[in-house]
This record gives C-alpha cells, structure tokens and sequence, in this order.
C-alpha cells in the first residue's frame, strides 16, 4: 500500500507541474508583450454587424444597448447594423422592443432577432444571426458589457490590413470589482488570465481564444471553420481554435479594455465556472485530436494548447491529492502527497545502518529533490497575482484579503469544477447553458437579493459538506498523530470548502421579485 500511495502521488506531482511550471513561461512571455502597430485609418470603414445575445437581462439590456450606439455613432451609424438576438421567455423582450424603437427613430439600424427555443443556447442564437448577417464583420458583445467609444474605430483597421486576420479580442475589466471582497477576488482571477495567461501565449505565438465578448470576427473565416457549434459550452473557445487551424490570425489587443460585470455571489460565479470548465474540456476532447495530428502546428503551440483547453483538470487531479491524503493520514500511511516529510538524516541513517535501500529511504530521497520543485510550481499562481496587482499599479496591501479569497476560491471550487470535468470528458450528452445573472449598478451589498435570476441552491452542497468533514477529521488525525505535512495539504482545501459552504447558504435564493 505505501509504493501505491507513492505512484499515485508521484505522477500527482509531475502532473501539477507541468501547469505550475507553465505559469512561469507565460509570465515571462508576457512581460515581452508588443502590441501591434495600430494601421493608419484608410478613410474607408468596413460594414459591420454587432451581435448582442441576450437572455432575459431586464436590468443591463438597455445601457448595453446605449453604450453600443454611442460607439456606433463615433464608427458611422450607416456602416453598422445592431441585431439583438433575444431568446428571453420574460420581460425582457418587452424592454428590448421599447429601446428598438427609441434607437430606430434616431436612424440606428437596430433590429431583434427571436427564435422559437433556445436550441444550441448561445451557440444556438449566434449561428441564426450570422445566416442573416451580410456584412463581413462581426463585433460581439455578452449583455454585461459596456465596449468602448472607440472599439470599432481601434480594431477595424487591422482586418482592412491583415487579410489573414479571424479574430480580435479586447482586455475585460470589471464594472463592479470593488462591490464586495468576491468581486474583488474574482476580478484578479480574470485579470490573471488575461494579462498573464493570453498576452504570454499571444507573445509567444501561440493558440490564442475568442472569450465569447468584445471581440471582432470575420464572417468568412466563422464560415471556413466550419460556423457555431453547440456541441460544447464554450462555443467561443471552439470557434476560434477551428479558426485558427483554418490558418487564419487573432490578434489580442491588451491596451483595449472592455468593462464588464463579474458575478456578485458564490452561487452564480460557481454556475460561471462550472459552464467554463465543462466547455474547455469539453472543447478540449473536439479539438486537441484534430490539433495535435495537425503538421501545421509546431510543438510549442501544440503543448500550449493543451495546456490551454486541459487546464480544468486541474481541479480533479486536486481533489484526488485531497482524497488521498486523507485516506493516508486516517490509515496511518506515511504522506506521500507531501514531500515536507523528507530527513537527509533518515536517509543517511537507513543507507548506513541497513545496507539497504528501503522503499521509505527510497521515497524521502525522491521528495528531496523534488521539493525545491514542489515549493517554486505550488508558488507559481501567486507570481501572476502579483504581477497582475502591479501592472494595474493595485496595492498589494489593500488586496491581502483578495489574495486570500482568490486561495479560498481555488481550493473551494476545485469539487463542484471537478463534477463538470466528469461531465464533459465521461458523457457527450449537450449540458444547459446555465446564464450567469447581472445586477448593472448595485447601490449596496444586499441590494442583489431583491433582483431577478438568483441562482437556486443544488444539491452539490452535500458533497462539499462530505468534504469538509473529511477535512476536519483528517486535520484532528493530522494533529494528534503529529503528522503537520499534511496539514500543509488539509488545511486550505478545508477552509476553502468551508468558505464554498458557507457562502452558498448565505448567498442562496430568497426571492425572486417580479
């Protein structure tokens, strides 16, 4: 049982490292971002269709709406066509069709486009409107958002220049960071991805992802790639992979920056993760057999890439060291997740005294070397954080608690994400698109709690709850029995499924106003 446990936890650690370690390349790519020479404005200005999914979003449809047509005025109201693509079965439809008729008498070329269901979701909604768009270009935005004066003025100059271009993608900001110490955690989470992650693989020159909004695509190369698919829940992540293997470029422009909302509760950022990690390793399962066979793919972007679309298998492989370091600490087995439990003495001791090379000598020489190993790919994610907290020239001091929220989140989420990785690799059943709820501009902390779309509690909570029992009485094990290691491990998994916990109860759906 003891060379059991220590396979299992050795291939553990060689496979986090392999995610650790990445951190460091895209860090140091990143830092050599160069963003491209913006073209001069060639005096001509290529038609373009906005297309806004939206599914009853009562409270953000109409400044999406208004935010749109201010960049549309700045662009040319005669180049662009608006198209709502409304699946909404509330309200929401009736609002959409008031702003319609505002903006149409101010000459905007706006219109709705209503489905009878809501087959494919998003993906769904996206290929009816592209079958009735004429024009060549196609900017993107979710209902949350709010693109910038300049957006199209900023990214439509590159496609007149680069016939080869598919994609532009636009930085997220966060319109609601500083609403509570959640959104704050969140918000650097997602700047982790964009400016350490997609500007280190965008220097490098690898695969690159459209992010579902505040991008700009070309209609010929959605066309080649074979149109939107609704086979995966992350239809954009999908898209542009098959783009790129088309051939075709994308541009990330780091500089540009497209606020939107992130999610003010536990519940609806744990529906927000869970459709993330269910489509990227449901893409990742579509696309990497085709990539990885592909000639015209170099070995670099061939690793990045799985990387990229595997990096939710993250969250099993830390469930599996969490399980099994509770079976090894309640059995009584040695750790063998980790390697703090390394002695030169022991081992000098054992070599000396036996004669031999005992399987415990064997195990504690191995985590000798791997420990430097261990400490710098278990530091990796929080270089990006801070490097993400300088770039945006953020005090490291005021977001201490953001940081250890961010930790919380990691560890906490790690159960329900790895329920969504069983689901995407172990079915090909097509999952619901689960909408992640926007507030616009709450005035204060609770005022969510009167809103529309609250996000129901499920039945997940049991299994966390199993977690954090089996947390508290490995911990006590762990205590009594003197075995601190594996307190190193214990401890933030269980204080992260305690905070998971916690939250969802509190953050649970009490009302649903109308």
């Amino acid at each position: 049982m003891q060379v059991v446990f220590f396979i299992i936890s050795l291939i553990l650690t060689l496979l986090f490292f392999i995610y650790g370690f990445n951190h460091y390349y895209l860090l140091h790519s990143a830092r050599s971002y160069q963003p491209p020479v913006l073209p001069d404005d060639p005096g001509i200005r290529s038609k373009v269709a906005i297309h806004l999914p939206v599914y009853n979003e009562r409270y953000v449809i109409r400044r999406l709406v208004e935010s749109c047509a201010v960049m549309v005025e700045a662009y040319g109201i005669e180049e662009v066509r608006i198209m709502i693509l409304d699946d909404s079965d509330d309200d929401t439809a009736h609002e959409i069709d008031q702003v319609v008729d505002e903006y149409r008498q101010k000459h905007f070329k706006i219109e709705v486009l209503r489905r009878e269901d809501r087959i494919g979701f998003k993906a769904g909604a996206l290929q009816a409107a592209l079958e009735r768009t004429e024009e060549d270009f196609i900017a993107i935005f979710d209902a949350d958002f709010i693109p910038p004066v300049d957006f199209l003025l900023r990214t439509m100059p590159y496609f007149l220049r680069y016939e080869n271009l598919g994609i532009i993608q636009s930085r997220w900001t966060h319109l609601n960071r500083d609403f509570n110490v959640l959104t704050k955690a969140i918000a650097l989470g997602i700047d982790v991805h964009f400016l350490v992650e997609q500007t280190g693989r965008y220097s490098a020159g690898c695969f690159q992802n459209f992010n579902g909004s505040g991008g700009v695509l070309r209609k010929k190369a959605i066309l080649q790639a074979g149109s939107w698919k609704a086979d995966t829940l992350a239809e954009d992540l999908d898209l542009s992979y098959r783009i790129q293997l088309q051939g075709y470029q994308v541009i990330f422009l780091r500089d540009l920056l497209c606020p939107g909302e992130v999610p003010p509760t536990i519940p609806s950022f744990k529906k927000q993760q869970a459709r993330w990690a269910c489509g990227s390793l449901r893409t990742a399962k579509k696309v990497l057999p085709v990539l990885l066979r592909d000639p015209g793919v170099g070995k670099k972007q061939r690793l990045q890439s799985f990387i990229h679309l595997t990096g939710y298998i993250l969250h099993p492989l830390m469930v599996f060291s969490f399980l099994l370091t509770c079976i090894a600490t309640i059995t009584g087995l040695n750790n063998p997740v980790t390697p703090l439990v390394n002695n030169v003495i022991t081992v000098q001791r054992d070599l000396l005294m036996a004669g031999a090379f005992p399987i415990r000598t064997l195990q504690n020489l191995i985590w000798g070397i791997l420990f430097p190993l261990v400490i710098l790919c278990m530091v990796a994610p929080w270089m990006s954080s801070l490097y993400t907290l300088k770039v945006q020239n953020l005090s490291l001091g005021r977001n201490l608690m953001t940081l250890f929220v961010l930790l919380l989140l990691g560890f906490g989420l790690s159960l329900s994400n790895t329920i969504e990785a069983g689901k995407a690799l172990l079915t090909d059943r097509i999952w619901e698109f689960n909408r992640t709820p926007k507030y616009a501009k709450l005035q204060n902390k609770q005022e969510w709690r009167g809103k529309r779309y609250q996000v129901s509690t499920d039945l997940l909570w049991i299994l966390e709850l199993l977690a954090l029992l089996a947390g508290l009485l490995t911990i006590g094990i762990a205590l009594k029995s003197s075995n601190f290691p594996a307190l190193l491990v214990m401890l933030p998994f269980t204080l992260g499924y305690s905070f998971i916990l916690l939250f969802t109860f509190l953050h649970r759906d009490q009302s649903d106003v109308p």
